[in-house]
């Protein structure tokens, strides 16, 4: 039988005993049946149907779309805050529950599914997928069948009500197996379809090794317990063979620091990362310690004890748990969380896109990554945010009241989901901040116009790089933002003086009450528009229209005494910017860091000679298969045939926090 959405509505009310779907356009009939018309106008909507009629699922097509429907778009499991926390589909159930269903080759299950968003002249345009599950080949002597789970997705227009009109095929995944078997006997791996935030990617679990891809192809080479091919493509990434910078590595002699560096605080929230963060950053110190780890002499920055660096980490939502190395993490499925975070994710240089930000301190002169300088305890420190406070502008806030040093002048805050070289922009954002003229330094990153369109915030900048003006994610570019073809967005590495801190503690009474939304103290929504608005008006009426929005619903207006007292405290502080146009890497979702993994092995990325060693050793230029260590990359190189971009990664462990109680935590209530 062939069962399909489209093809099955007529005219007038439909009993089709073969396809198992009722369509009724009698009024009574829409009574009769209001028991699904929730599950059947989803349905009829994202396949493009007429919304008037109901339909009656029974059968393949209703558990198909029901099932694909909650695994790619409503997530099964949310965190503490109700939020989801993982989409994906697991090919081997879907192919196992509808095996049955079959009777000769091409017979298949058709529906569409809703997998994100993307704005188009300011609105949200459904990004679909279309999906099949179809027999390919059946074997009644031996009882075996090849069944096929495939979803393509086109890139939404102005006029997508319906898949077929969307523009050209951006992805498409194809996963075939036999025998299907998801109790375990057969096949062994699992596979899945990975949704992050509109973009497709394929991962298969192993044992102890993930391998992902969005643009290659993965197949077994031995099928006696069961086979399976995982084709992927992507519009936009097409793989070419590549070579690596494989100039020899010189051999590095520790040598003693020119000068004292700083401390870093890595903040974490009270939550479910700290145990792997800490247990990860460990393992960085004793890299170091035993001489794997051996960087150029560190030579201080003259006002480095006057900045305390800052990293947030460890957060709550999707894109902490998109970046997990383990799928089991990735997809979240225990009520209380998981003992993994996307700041432990090791690529094929051996390091976390966190340690990686750690060695570009290092040669910015600011925290000192030598031997016998970098510590636990020493000049590294851990915060657990007690504060309550939603957001990482209130959790940045709570943080440096508790940590705060009586020398420090600035904090200079890093995420810990990206990765820099940013070496002499980190320098020129320290020293401007301690000329003492700015609230705010933000290290800003050249990109071409036309990748800013619906994807990053932007700012336009005046005299001596101020910023004037931001503008989030715009569907065209503004008049002003463009300069030689590139705009400016934020990559979140910035320096906050205490004053500016100071201010944002005195304006926190003018904060709505009443708002529930998920980031009420966020830097981008926030702080930085507030820090702005203070430092550039000089009309307290205008200082209040452009303050209410940002202070929330209901809030209370800001009075002109505090408006005095915060300009007083700020005197002439400007938020200012660093362009740059050095390497950076956004790796908040698991898709930016399978895609940065990439860029590393292209060779697109500036790497310690110790990286570039542990690089070379771990991929295969001429296949596109990156693992993180050498024995990983033979391992899966003897049992798959691999083509294309396939990103390879041991699961993530499960930490014992009684394994690191050796490890301090600094915690302390905000007052």
């Amino acid at each position: 039988m062939i069962v399909n959405a489209i093809s099955a509505i007529g005219n007038g009310g439909i009993n089709n005993s073969s396809t198992g779907l009722k369509v009724h356009s009698n009024p009574l009939a829409v009574k009769k049946f209001s028991g699904y018309s929730k599950a059947s106008s989803q349905a009829l909507k994202l396949n493009g149907l007429n919304l008037s009629r109901t339909v009656r699922f029974t059968g393949s097509l209703l558990g198909a779309f029901q099932e694909l429907n909650t695994a790619m778009v409503t997530c099964k499991t949310k965190d503490s805050k109700g939020e989801s926390v993982g989409s994906r589909a697991s090919v081997n159930k879907l192919l196992h529950d509808y095996q049955n269903d079959f009777s000769q080759p091409n017979d298949a299950i058709k529906t569409t599914v809703q997998i994100g968003t993307k704005k188009i002249d300011g609105k949200d345009t459904p990004i679909k997928a279309r999906t099949q599950i179809k027999l390919l080949d059946k074997d009644d002597r031996n009882d075996k069948q090849t069944l096929l789970f495939e979803m393509a997705v086109r890139e939404p227009s102005k006029e997508a009500s319906n898949f077929d009109k969307c523009d050209n095929l951006k992805q498409n995944i194809a996963i075939s197996m036999t025998p299907i078997n998801y109790k375990g006997k057969g096949i062994l791996e699992q596979v899945y379809v990975l949704n992050t935030k509109g973009n497709l990617m394929a991962v298969v679990e192993d044992n102890n090794d993930v391998l992902l891809t969005n643009a290659g192809s993965i197949k077994k080479k031995d099928d006696s317990d069961g086979k399976f091919e995982v084709s992927a493509t992507e519009a936009k990434n097409i793989f070419k063979p590549f070579e690596v910078n494989a100039q020899p590595v010189k051999e590095r002699k520790p040598m003693p620091s020119v000068g004292e560096g700083t401390e870093i605080v890595i903040g974490m929230e009270d939550g479910r990362f700290e145990n792997e963060i800490k247990d990860s950053i460990k393992t960085f110190v004793e890299k170091v310690k035993n001489g794997e780890i051996v960087l150029d002499q560190f030579k201080a920055m003259p006002n480095a004890k006057d900045t305390q660096l800052v990293m947030l980490a460890g957060g709550f939502g999707s894109r902490a748990e998109y970046t997990n190395a383990s799928s089991s993490a990735i997809f979240h499925d225990e009520e209380d969380g998981t003992q993994s975070t996307k700041g432990v994710f090791r690529t094929a240089t051996g390091l976390t896109p966190m340690e990686t930000t750690f060695v570009t301190l290092h040669n910015a002169g600011l925290l000192d990554c030598s031997k016998d300088a970098l510590e636990i305890g020493k000049n590294i420190k851990f915060y657990l945010n007690k504060t309550g406070n939603k957001g990482n502008g209130g959790y940045s806030v709570g943080l440096q009241k508790t940590m705060a040093r009586p020398d420090r002048k600035a904090v200079m805050l890093f995420p810990n989901d990206a990765m820099s070289r940013m070496t002499n922009a980190v320098v020129e954002a320290n020293k401007i901040m301690a000329q003492g003229n700015a609230a705010i330094v933000m290290i800003a990153k050249e990109v071409p116009a036309k990748d800013c369109i619906n994807n990053f915030g932007i700012m336009k900048l005046g005299e001596n790089n101020e910023i004037l003006e931001f503008a989030e994610k715009p569907p065209v570019i503004p008049e002003g933002y463009e300069k030689n073809g590139k705009c400016l967005t934020n990559t979140f590495q910035f320096a906050v003086s205490d004053e500016a801190f100071e201010v944002l503690d005195l304006v926190e009474p003018f904060f709505s009450k009443t708002d529930k939304s998920k980031e009420t103290r966020d830097w981008s929504k926030q702080y930085v528009p507030i820090l702005k608005t203070l430092t550039q008006e000089n009309d307290n009426n205008v200082i209040r229209e452009k303050l209410a929005p940002v202070f929330g619903p209901n809030s209370t207006p800001i009075d002109d005494e505090t408006i005095k007292k915060a300009k007083d405290i700020l005197k002439n502080q400007k938020i200012i910017a660093v362009p740059t146009n050095e390497p950076w890497a956004d790796c908040g979702t698991l898709n930016q860091l399978y895609h940065t993994t990439m860029q590393i092995a292209s060779g697109d990325f500036p790497l310690e000679d110790f990286e570039r060693a542990h690089l070379i050793s771990c991929i295969d230029t001429k296949t596109g298969l990156v693992a993180t260590s050498p024995e990983q990359k033979e391992r899966i190189a003897s049992k798959y045939e691999i083509q294309g971009q396939v990103m390879v990664a041991p699961q993530a462990k499960v930490i014992d926090v009684n394994d690191i109680k050796d490890i301090p935590v600094t915690v302390n209530e905000a007052k």
